[in-house]
């Protein structure tokens, strides 16, 4: 469904991505991991658009998605810092993301259960924990009818109890067939909701696959993905 080809971003001499490539189907999840420095948020905003590529070639269903509105027709997108206006209840921020063609109601109903958003409508935006903030804004993103949904470290503002919640909010929108691609700062986390894993370092694709496939690359039967992480790190380093 998503094909994203030989991604390059420069900054002066340097490349903050080199040549990066994966690709993505309906209804999963691509987990996007890799040290601080990696690339990570670099890839999502030329992904969407928000940061002009020296080359890159993104397609959608099989045609080729070219500017910023190209883009936003297929793309919901949640940065990493999100501030809301906090003179708004949510309730008026949630109205504002739903005029841009909501999911279907019940569907978008699912979604503010799960991420507990129905409590909070009448609160204040600057009253809310950072977590809160965060569940609103992720709802935001999520109940928007797009074909694939962009998240930046979407889950790390949230305890264990909080987390179940907020992956599973994403499990249900894979489930109907929304793509989701997200980075993922806590390994555990993307071992939990990724169907698979590009590993960046220093703006180059180390890895891409589920985790058994990555196992094997890395040589560690039955690890876990911060072993596997680690070791393809490791060997990168030796190679260097």
């Amino acid at each position: 469904m998503l094909e994203v080809r030989d991604v390059t971003v420069r900054a002066g001499s340097r490349a903050l991505l080199d040549a990066v490539s994966f690709s993505a189907e309906a209804g999963e999840v691509v987990g996007v991991i890799g040290p601080n420095g990696a690339g990570k948020t670099t890839l999502l905003e030329a992904l969407v658009g928000l940061r002009r590529a020296d080359s890159a070639a993104v397609s959608f269903r099989g045609e080729f998605l070219g500017d910023f509105r190209e883009r936003s027709r297929v793309f919901a997108y949640l940065p990493d810092s999100v501030e809301l206006s906090p003179e708004l209840d949510v309730k008026d921020h949630v109205s504002h993301a739903l005029r841009f063609k909501p999911r279907v109601p019940a569907l978008v109903e699912e979604l503010r259960a799960a991420l507990g958003v129905s409590a909070l409508l009448d609160v204040p935006a600057g009253v809310l924990s950072r977590g809160e903030r965060q569940r609103v804004a992720l709802f935001c993103a999520l109940a928007i009818e797009r074909a694939v949904v962009v998240l930046d470290e979407p889950f790390n503002a949230f305890d264990p109890l909080q987390l179940r919640d907020v992956l599973g909010a994403v499990r249900l929108l894979a489930e109907r067939g929304t793509t989701v691609v997200t980075t993922v700062h806590q390994l555990r986390d993307a071992e939990k909701i990724a169907h698979r894993v590009l590993l960046l370092a220093e703006g180059r694709r180390v890895a891409w696959g589920n985790l058994e496939s990555l196992r094997r690359e890395a040589d560690r039967p039955g690890a876990d993905l911060e072993e596997v992480f680690i070791a393809l790190l490791e060997r990168r380093a030796r190679a260097a």
